[in-house]
């Protein structure tokens, strides 16, 4: 991975038409972030980050990596990041595969809790350092299947209160959700060269990353609301796209696609959170 990272801005143009937002979407659909620049915000509220050269600069580069520096936005998207690292190993580990599985724990001294906590701190939530460490451990200690679940589901448990905590409104919640799907792809790029997997862990990663996303846009898409309903809907259709460039967690044998596929996702979930407030 390299030390650089995306540092995603928010433009504004002097009008907007159909054919701008269609334009936005095909641009970032063929290249990724990179193309968003020259698009910007207009009453559709579209969030278009701006890539820099190389992927998310290691944990820390990680951390953070969301739109328009709203520290809600932010802090959802650090959730989603640290969560998606949980679920690819976990998932590993339920295949077998417990060496795998360990190189995707965190612990509390890692640098992606370490920045996370202060976002912890400042939005009045609890810490879940307890808990990371209670699955890192099992996970080593080569415990059952049952034992990693139930401590999955208590990091998830926090994880899920830490975000009650930061009072998003939909509109923070489908930002997130991009600014995740930008740093799968991101790690996608760097693990997959012409439909071979060349980094296992950086495409496992990117695997984590949009299974956060897909239970976010499920979980929206069983919301009452309607505007909020048909957003979650259009994002979970988005992301079944998607489901070729990320077959499995553990892709063994199998071709994969582009990360363009991913950035594709992205913008189309974009464009279909115009209508969040």
């Amino acid at each position: 991975m390299t030390d650089s990272s995306n540092t995603p801005r928010r433009v504004s143009p002097s009008a907007w038409t159909t054919l701008t937002l269609a334009g936005a979407a095909v641009g970032l659909a063929i290249s990724g972030p990179a193309a968003a620049a020259g698009f910007g915000n207009g009453p559709e509220k579209l969030w278009l980050a701006q890539a820099t050269e190389g992927g998310e600069g290691g944990e820390g580069g990680e951390a953070g990596a969301s739109a328009g520096g709203d520290e809600v936005v932010e802090f959802l998207t650090d959730l989603g990041l640290i969560e998606g690292h949980l679920r690819a190993g976990v998932a590993l580990y339920r295949a077998g595969l417990a060496d795998q599985a360990a190189t995707h724990m965190k612990h509390p001294q890692d640098e992606i809790y370490d920045e996370l906590s202060y976002h912890i701190a400042d939005f009045g939530a609890e810490g879940f350092a307890e808990q990371l460490t209670a699955l890192a451990g099992a996970v080593e200690a080569g415990a059952p299947v049952e034992t990693v679940d139930a401590a999955l589901a208590d990091v998830l448990r926090e994880i899920a209160e830490a975000r009650e905590h930061a009072n998003a409104s939909e509109a923070a919640e489908a930002q997130a959700m991009v600014a995740i799907l930008r740093q799968a792809a991101d790690e996608y790029a760097e693990g997959v060269k012409d439909g071979t997997v060349t980094e296992l862990h950086e495409y496992q990663d990117a695997w984590g990353f949009v299974e956060v996303a897909r239970e976010q846009a499920v979980h929206m898409a069983g919301e009452d609301d309607a505007v909020e309903k048909a957003f979650g809907e259009k994002a979970v259709a988005a992301l079944d796209e998607a489901r070729e460039a990320l077959p499995d967690v553990s892709p063994e044998g199998k071709t994969l696609g582009d990360a363009s596929i991913l950035h594709s996702a992205a913008a189309k979930i974009e464009l279909a959170a115009y209508k969040l407030k």
